[in-house]
């Protein structure tokens, strides 16, 4: 067999071959050429607001009687600020009493007002009084069984009147070089959404 026969016989052969891998290659550019759509959302975020809780005796007392004297007594104001983005629940308790349960403690009772407005434009809330001891406020040590709460939407400013007396009776020497306290807090959690 000549070389020029061997040559041919070869192209016969890789031809068939060759010419099946080329269409095959055209149908797979023909089919990826083929129209096409489709549609999407702008971009889908999270994020959550937030709440603040303020007074304007931050960081101060609202009493520091030294020398206590029997039958003595003062009244302070105290507003407490919300801020937030959700509505919110609002309670005031105890929390760092010092001496909780003494017997000064069981003799300073406790008048507590909340309303709006400062001085002579105050005006109590509706059924927002709780008056006992000391001893019974210090008791008052959580969120959970504050008192004079108020749920608010939005931001709102109220006025707490906190009054205190010292009136004694009986033999009161037991009552002398004694000291005790106790830290006003309030603290706001948000309601759930129903």
């Amino acid at each position: 067999m000549s070389k020029s026969t061997r040559t041919k016989a070869v192209a016969r052969y890789v031809a068939a071959p060759l010419g099946i891998l080329l269409s095959g290659v055209l149908v797979l550019f023909a089919s990826q050429a083929a129209f096409s759509a489709q549609t999407s959302t702008q971009s889908n975020t999270w994020s959550t607001g937030t709440i603040n809780l303020t007074n304007d005796h931050e960081g101060q007392a609202v009493f520091a009687v030294d020398k206590l004297a029997p039958n003595t007594g003062e009244s302070q104001e105290v507003v407490v600020k919300y801020t937030g983005d959700y509505p919110s629940d609002i309670r005031m308790f105890a929390t760092s009493p010092v001496e909780p349960t003494g017997a000064l403690a069981r003799n300073i009772t406790l008048n507590i007002q909340r309303g709006t407005g400062t001085g002579a434009s105050f005006t109590a809330d509706q059924n927002a009084r709780w008056t006992g001891t000391l001893a019974e406020f210090d008791a008052i040590g959580a969120y959970a069984n504050g008192v004079l709460g108020y749920q608010t939407p939005g931001s709102v400013d109220k006025t707490f009147r906190i009054s205190y007396n010292f009136a004694p009776t009986g033999d009161t020497s037991g009552l002398m070089g004694q000291h005790t306290g106790v830290t006003f807090t309030w603290a706001a959690e948000t309601i759930a959404a129903s």
